[in-house]
């Protein structure tokens, strides 16, 4: 009875040793796999999307910061006004360094990071114009059909913590640069009319607006995690 009991003792002294001093280590490449979902854009700003996201350790760390990778892909699904979303597909990359938390004795994928990401992708969407005639003895509503074509570069402040054993919130702002081309694939029949309103809110929807060029963006993430890896 001694001798079992001596081994569970030593068993469990075993267990509590190895659990500390692993989370003593540093991190180790794919100690983190974080699986997760923006909640944010389920709520919607603009045009609402199904937002996945998966993060991990790509490497080992270094003494003055953690370096993450996180790859994120993006399904437009319907809109809160003017934009009647039909299918599409985004997809990014993002190189995340996590700094130091004060006192810690590790870096952890926690507190605040800065980060440069990749995206960009292809959307099909509806919108109802407001056409006015020339003469002003009326007006209509047309509905046309848009393709739209974005890449986009940008920079990322954010921060992330622990909300349980493996389950994070992770929030950020970013500002970046899109090369962006918004093109009809119908064209309605306006003779004998000009354009009123394309119903278009420019800080909403500035990347749903007919043309061609160079426009800002401020991507924002309030998401949901789950780490998969094993610390």
């Amino acid at each position: 009875m001694q001798t079992i009991k001596n081994i569970l003792t030593f068993t469990l002294v075993l267990i509590v040793s190895v659990a500390s001093a692993q989370d003593t280590l540093p991190i180790q490449k794919g100690d983190y796999k974080i699986a997760k979902l923006d909640v944010l854009n389920l709520m919607g700003i603009g045009v609402q999307k199904l937002s996945l996201a998966y993060e991990t350790t790509p490497m080992k760390a270094n003494a003055g910061n953690l370096p993450t990778v996180s790859v994120r892909a993006t399904i437009p699904f319907n809109s809160l006004s003017v934009i009647d979303m039909n299918y599409g597909l985004e997809a990014g990359a993002e190189l995340r360094f996590y700094q130091r938390k004060r006192h810690a004795e590790i870096l952890l994928p926690e507190g605040l990071y800065v980060g440069v990401g990749l995206d960009g992708g292809y959307v099909n969407f509806n919108r109802l114009e407001q056409y006015r005639a020339i003469d002003f003895s009326g007006g209509k509503e047309v509905d046309v059909e848009y393709n739209r074509i974005r890449t986009g570069i940008y920079a990322t402040l954010g921060g992330q913590t622990k909300l349980g054993e493996n389950l994070y919130f992770d929030a950020n702002f970013g500002i970046g640069w899109s090369n962006v081309n918004v093109s009809a694939v119908n064209t309605p029949d306006t003779e004998g009319f000009f354009l009123q309103s394309n119903n278009i809110n420019e800080l909403f929807f500035l990347h749903y607006r007919e043309g061609k060029g160079q426009r800002i963006y401020m991507p924002i993430s309030v998401s949901i995690g789950y780490n998969f890896g094993t610390r």
